[in-house]
Parts: C-alpha cells; structure tokens; sequence
C-alpha cells in the first residue's frame, strides 16, 4: 500500500470566482474564468517529490442546481489540467461529486455518499490506487474538506484563504493550518 495526498480543488488548486449572484466566491463556471491560485503549483511539485498518488476530491454541484451543464464543468476542468501542465504539474487522479440534495436535474438531486464531508470520494480514490488512508493526507480550504479527510481517517490540512472564509465555521477539527498549498505541501513532507 501507498500513501496519497487528497486536495481538494476550487481555492486550494484554483481560484474561486466571485458569483454576483450570491456574492461570494464560488468555482470557477467557465474555463475562460480559470487562474492557478498563487503558490498553487509550487505545493504540487513540492508534493510530488513524494512519490504519492495526488488525487483531487471536489464538490461540483453547478450542473444538479441548473446553473451550468456538466460539459461546462467538464471544459473548467481541462482548464484546470492544462494551467498545471504548463507549470509541468500532472496529478493522478481526480474525482468529483456532481450531485446536490436539492438539485433541480433530477439524476443529479438527492444525497449521495461521494459529496464531502462524505468520505465516499477518498474511499474510492484510495481504493483505486491501493492507499493507505491512515497514512495518507486531505488537503482543502472548508469544514466540508476537512470533515471528508477525518471521515477517511486521513490527517488534515485546512487552507486559510480569505476568499473562501464563508465555507469554514471554526471547529472543522482539522491537524493543521497554512496560508496556501505550497504552506500545506512543506507540512505534509515534514511530518513524513
């Protein structure tokens, strides 16, 4: 068995997007909408010198509530592959959950077990590429991140970004904190 790391994406890998309709920073819905968080591709090399499957875990919900479609969200994502490419990035898998449970697209609404703080994401992910959880790690910017990596039986890595404050209540009981992926990355090879 292996050990892996899991980020989580939108504020942590790229940028969230201010959405004027709720007036806050959400995932990006367009490609054209995509930038690298600062810092972003610095953790990922850092983190590959490891060795580990990274693998990110992500909540997309936009397609189930109706406000972009699933091959949208699909271009946001290459988008997000090609930045990382050109910074000579590649990770090794990623995984979403499209579902919401109250969406308005009916094969997309309900509960499911894959969306955070749900483990079901890290559960396949480390199915798939032969991880041990427990030595394995979560990285992500929300209380949802964090409660899906102790789910997992992962150690935890909050992210402080200010952008995506709304999404933290204080008590997500995760192990540490830093400003940003490449603060998180020199945690995570610290304590291996």
């Amino acid at each position: 068995m292996t050990r892996a790391v899991f980020i989580d994406r939108d504020g942590v890998i790229n940028k969230g997007v201010m959405d004027q309709e709720l007036g806050q920073y959400e995932s990006p819905y367009r490609a054209a909408d995509v930038e690298l968080e600062d810092r972003a591709a610095e953790g990922l090399r850092h983190l590959r010198e490891l060795g580990w499957p990274l693998i990110v875990i992500s909540n997309q919900p936009a397609a189930a509530k109706g406000t972009v479609s699933l091959a949208e969200l699909w271009e946001v994502h290459e988008r997000v592959v090609d930045l990382l490419a050109e910074e000579g990035v590649v990770l090794d898998d990623w995984r979403y959950c499209f579902h919401h449970p109250q969406g308005k697209v009916p094969q997309l609404s309900g509960p499911c077990p894959c969306r955070k703080p749900l483990p079901g994401m890290l559960l396949a992910g480390a199915s798939k590429h032969d991880v041990d959880l427990e030595g394995s790690w979560m990285i992500g910017d929300t209380d949802r991140d964090i409660g899906a990596g102790v789910a997992a039986g992962t150690r935890t890595v909050l992210l402080e970004n200010p952008r995506s404050a709304h999404k933290r209540g204080g008590a997500a009981n995760e192990d540490f904190r830093a400003a940003d992926l490449a603060q998180a990355a020199a945690i995570v090879v610290g304590h291996t």
